[in-house]
């Protein structure tokens, strides 16, 4: 395995990357200070270039990112900043010390009216985080035409900081407490370890180019979390499905989304089955993690 540095290693994308890659990989945070990891802000080009000069990585991995969809819409330049300037900052550095590039970015930067999305399908975001994914994407091949470009979506697994949408239907599950979602969003629940060992094992084998890494099954999302109440013992009654419209959110929402891994499944289909097999693995490795916290 080449020599890893993660960055936004204390995120949930991040930190499977960290338990996956081991002792190969030096991790990063921006304002979650997790033990091991060294601080770095991707909006200061003079720190990303140090970093990397000190660190020396064969692969820098950037899953970092400003992922707050309204606020990016209603708030664009801070997130710009991170999602596109700072995205920029990485390439560049990563391009001029020869250290190759893996970035993270997303479904978001199709329109939903025709998914699931081939990799080679036009990019048509209706959404601002879905046009800061396409810049930043332009902005990655443009530093380092040999960058690896991982788009995926609707991640969730176990993590510390528990901020996925699985935890956040748990909360609501165990207070018996009903929670909408939107029955008119589909995509392709990926399963957070599961990306991570993908995403390594592009990583070994060199491969540039676009790939989508995704979960091998489609689902709206009340039927995503109906099936997660099930698997974590709550009642899906208490999923109310309703329209993305209903919601009135800020960002407009692609609809019919999910990308296909065609292309990816002959190399990584074990280490991303789809939901629910996905799920019981997430609700076996939480029991584990709640049994003993400082082995997790």
């Amino acid at each position: 395995m080449s020599r890893l540095l993660v960055i936004g290693a204390s995120g949930q994308v991040g930190h499977h990357l960290m338990r996956a890659a081991g002792d190969d990989a030096v991790g990063t945070f921006l304002s979650t200070e997790l033990p091991g990891l060294r601080q770095l802000d991707v909006r200061d080009a003079s720190a990303v270039e140090a970093l990397l000069e000190e660190v020396r990585p064969e692969w820098v991995v950037l899953p970092a990112s400003a992922t707050h969809v309204d606020r990016c819409e209603t708030d664009p330049g801070p997130a710009y900043e991170v999602n596109v300037r700072g995205v920029a900052n990485v390439a560049g550095a990563a391009a001029r010390l020869g250290a190759r590039l893996a970035y993270f970015s997303s479904d978001y930067v199709f329109d939903g009216e025709a998914g699931p999305y081939a990799e080679a399908d036009p990019v048509s975001p209706i959404c601002e985080y879905g046009r800061q994914k396409v810049y930043a994407e332009h902005a990655v091949l443009r530093a380092a035409p040999d960058a690896l470009i991982l788009r995926t979506t609707v991640v969730y697994g176990w993590e510390p900081q528990g901020k996925n949408f699985v935890y956040r239907l748990l909360g609501h599950l165990e207070r018996g407490e009903p929670i909408r979602v939107p029955a008119d969003q589909v995509g392709s629940p990926t399963y957070a370890p599961g990306l991570a060992r993908a995403t390594l094992k592009l990583v070994e084998r060199g491969e540039p180019g676009i790939w989508n890494l995704v979960g091998d099954a489609l689902a709206n999302r009340e039927e995503f979390a109906r099936e997660a109440a099930r698997v974590f013992g709550g009642d899906p009654d208490l999923v109310v499905g309703i329209s993305t419209a209903e919601l009135g959110q800020d960002a407009p929402r692609p609809l019919g989304l999910g990308l296909r891994i065609d292309r990816a499944r002959p190399i990584v289909g074990d280490d991303l089955p789809g939901y629910p097999e996905d799920l019981r693995l997430m609700a076996a490795e939480r029991a584990t993690a709640e049994e003993a916290p400082g082995d997790a």
